[in-house]
């Protein structure tokens, strides 16, 4: 076997694949063309997916996923000539992975979400007054039209652009620097400081299973999943008007539930990688981060995301009268 064929041949088990061009030479996009794409979309998001989002929350949203965020995402495969199959692992995802992530998703989300709830109460005790971003459904319909959006729409765009687009054009830097950095990314374009951890946590858990699936559904499917759980849940405590933060009176609640999301996170982790030909990620970790990762697009990223994460927080604490402006 050639030099060549073997370096492919561990590029394959390691769950990912070299493309190349017509002439036969190893191309596609790199860090920077990746960060490039993701401050011009980030831009856009601000810019105009914020405003179309106050207008119409449901109608925004579906126009900020499919032509703010998709589209760009594909321009990007098309522009630099990929093989999607090989490139944004578009394989079909095997049976046998669907229960695991069922399950991962199910408990992450609760994890998640008692990590959240968890600032929002540390933070209420200094008098911050928790920000309503998506009003909680109040029939049947607005429920559905939310598991649309959130669920179906974001799913996809968000997942075809960061662990279809972005997270493979850091990978010849390394699986873990290109998991950990594109969802630091991922965190950061969701502008709040306060899911920051959680959207962070989010990412990581969609990257690994993308990368031990070997198929881009795998995370699409954990993505919805997630999703629909979120739009549930919102339709649920809604509707029992539950307060977001969590009461010191049900801290013995979430005890024992944090406890089997934690149990059910790790069974989860155990049985997906008993089923993947991907061997354990950190097994042969050269670094965290890929090189390159510090640059001025990145900069400018976190700026942008501090900037919003400040209106977030000046909201929150009143720091000024909106109402008066």
């Amino acid at each position: 076997m050639s030099k060549l064929s073997k370096i492919n041949e561990n590029n394959s088990e390691n769950g990912y694949d070299s493309f190349s061009d017509s002439g036969g030479q190893s191309q596609g996009p790199d860090l920077k063309a990746a960060m490039r794409l993701y401050l011009f979309i980030f831009i856009l998001l601000l810019l105009i997916g914020s405003v179309v989002q106050t207008l119409h929350f449901e109608i925004g949203m579906m126009v900020t996923q499919v032509v703010l965020i998709l589209l760009p995402a594909l321009w990007f495969w098309r522009r630099h000539r990929v093989d999607k199959v090989k490139f944004a692992r578009l394989h079909p995802l095997q049976v046998k992975f669907v229960p695991v992530i069922i399950i991962l998703a199910v408990s992450m989300w609760v994890l998640n979400m008692i990590i959240a709830s968890g600032m929002v109460t540390a933070l209420m005790e200094f008098g911050y007054e928790p920000i309503v971003v998506i009003e909680p459904p109040k029939t049947i319909q607005q429920y559905l039209m939310l598991v649309l959006v959130l669920s179906v729409f974001a799913g996809i765009c968000e997942e075809v652009l960061f662990r279809g687009a972005i997270m493979p054009s850091m990978e010849s830097h390394g699986l873990v620097p290109a998991i950990v950095f594109s969802s630091i990314l991922f965190a950061l374009f969701h502008v709040s400081f306060l899911n920051l951890i959680s959207t962070f946590v989010l990412g990581m858990v969609m990257a690994v299973v993308v990368i031990k699936t070997g198929s881009l559904w795998g995370g699409i499917l954990y993505h919805m999943l997630n999703n629909f759980i979120a739009a549930t849940y919102l339709y649920i405590a809604g509707r029992h008007e539950t307060a977001s933060e969590i009461d010191p009176q049900t801290y013995w609640v979430a005890l024992p539930l944090l406890l089997l999301a934690s149990a059910g996170s790790y069974f989860g982790f155990r049985l997906l990688q008993k089923q993947s030909k991907v061997e354990p990620l950190l097994r042969n970790r050269k670094a965290w981060l890929p090189r390159g990762w510090f640059s001025l697009l990145f900069v400018l990223a976190v700026i942008l995301f501090l900037l919003m994460a400040f209106l977030e927080m000046a909201i929150g604490f009143n720091w000024f009268d909106l109402a008066g402006l």
